[in-house]
């Protein structure tokens, strides 16, 4: 066995492993899935993702085997090519990840959990110092910041034409996330809120909006029914 042939079949061997786990814990509840081992920040995978991802990883499997019986090395070197490129090029940071399950415990002295830091009280006084003062310099210079506003707002001003384009392509790119998280597994109920995180995104009432007005589009194109 080649050397890019056997990094394919002993990753692919460590994604089976992992599915197989996952497909045990789903039956856990909340409490008992934390505990199973140090997770990274994720959305518990659904039994319908996990079978999902059991299903396509036996596929590549025996598409290697079979290249290997040939003799032929492009496919797992193919295969190193596209997952090095997807990490560098291709990949979003989402929360729709089945992590790598090993079985080991987690460590009951580290928590995954990671709070907002928040002010100091000796800080209190300064900030709401800063505040006051922030204010009366606002008010002060009100004045002439509406003057400039009123010269500079017809320059400023966009067409009706360009706002409608730019709505329009919005619309679409929240179309095209919410088709394919549904295609992931996630849950209608999530979805706005999850696409709003995402770069370039609106704010998650405006996506609401969107996905109640295009509801029907949307199930279609995903070809699975709403939760």
């Amino acid at each position: 066995m080649k050397a890019a042939d056997k990094r394919v079949a002993e990753l692919l061997d460590r994604w089976l492993a992992s599915v197989e786990l996952h497909a045990q814990y789903v039956e856990l509840d909340a409490a008992a899935y934390a505990r199973a081992q140090d997770w990274p920040q994720h959305q518990r995978p659904t039994r319908w993702l996990v079978d999902l991802a059991r299903t396509r990883l036996l596929e590549l499997k025996a598409k290697a085997d079979e290249y290997r019986q040939r003799g032929d090395d492009s496919f797992p070197e193919a295969l190193e090519l596209m997952s090095f490129l997807t990490t560098l090029l291709g990949s979003e940071h989402i929360d729709r990840f089945i992590p790598l399950a090993t079985g080991k415990p987690a460590d009951p002295g580290v928590s995954g959990t990671v709070e907002r830091p928040r002010l100091r009280a000796n800080g209190d006084k300064s900030a709401t110092g800063s505040r006051k003062t922030a204010s009366k310099q606002s008010r002060s210079q009100a004045p002439a910041r509406a003057a400039q506003v009123a010269v500079k707002a017809p320059v400023a001003a966009k067409s009706p034409a360009a706002a409608s384009r730019a709505q329009s392509q919005t619309e679409r790119m929240v179309i095209a996330d919410a088709v394919r998280f549904l295609e992931w597994g996630r849950e209608w109920p999530a979805l706005a809120s999850q696409i709003a995180r995402l770069a370039d995104r609106p704010p998650e009432a405006e996506v609401r909006a969107m996905l109640r007005t295009h509801r029907e589009e949307i199930l279609q194109r995903a070809r699975r029914p709403a939760d």
